[in-house]
């Protein structure tokens, strides 16, 4: 059995969960990550197992994201659902997640929610996942294996969430460049999921394509691009305010 881990992560927490429970599962596994990949076709085979890791944005999967799971099929092969949130709530997001990987042809075995530090407002969920939560995810890795092993499906009505889901809502923030950093070596532009930084001018971001998932802060060896403004303050302010009582995972089998 190999297991798959197909994910999408601008800001690297989604990437370190799916580490986390792959490392927790699988003695051989195969990695994908989509953040900025268009379209992938891995070789699945039938007695492997696929694991579909995603991040959290505005409550549901980011659209981007689910346009490029479309091309990951599976002929009744079991998956294992896991979506990463920073702190707020996952909303729909988990429910859409195991919805798009059924209709791909995969049957779910087990499903999970999981906190990681919020890539826009940082000072909510620091440092997260963090000891206590990888403890809870090997707990859910020992879980999903054994539901795996048995041979075992989940109801994915029984998973918390909406249908329909929730309206997607749009993010009014962007990362600013600060010119004087910027050094248009071009990584920000190379490594854009959303293709929203111009290749020529890499100081230039088109708001309409960004879809404000920090990619561009991580990836910046000059720390150039950063959030910020009266508008940010104000939103973070609030955010950090609402949001900062711990949550803990929570997972369906």
């Amino acid at each position: 059995m190999i297991l798959h881990s197909v994910y999408f992560s601008p800001s690297g927490t989604t990437k370190r969960v799916a580490e986390l429970v792959t490392g927790n599962i699988a003695g051989r596994s195969v990695n994908y990550d989509i953040t900025q990949l268009v379209d992938i076709s891995p070789a699945i085979g039938a007695d492997d197992v696929v694991m579909f890791v995603m991040p959290v944005y505005a409550g549901r999967v980011p659209a981007l994201a689910a346009e490029r799971l479309a091309s990951v099929k599976g002929n009744g092969q079991k998956a294992i659902a896991v979506v990463v949130y920073g702190n707020r709530d996952y909303d729909d997001a988990l429910a859409e997640l195991c919805d798009i990987i059924v209709k791909n042809g995969f049957e779910v075995a087990a499903a999970g929610a999981f906190i990681a530090q919020h890539c826009i407002f940082p000072k909510v969920a620091a440092n997260r996942p963090d000891k206590d939560d990888e403890i809870k995810i090997a707990e859910f890795s020992r879980l999903a294996k054994q539901a795996i092993d048995a041979g075992g499906s989940l109801d994915v009505c029984s998973v918390k969430g909406n249908r329909p889901y929730k309206k997607p809502g749009s993010i009014p923030l962007h990362p600013s460049v600060d010119k004087n950093k910027c050094d248009k070596c071009g990584i920000c532009s190379e490594q854009c999921p959303s293709q929203a930084i111009s290749p020529e001018n890499p100081q230039a971001t088109d708001d309409s394509k960004c879809i404000s998932c920090c990619r561009c802060i991580n990836v910046c060896p000059q720390g150039a691009r950063r959030f910020g403004g009266v508008l940010y303050k104000i939103a973070g302010y609030k955010f950090v305010k609402d949001n900062s009582a711990r949550r803990e995972p929570e997972w369906f089998f």
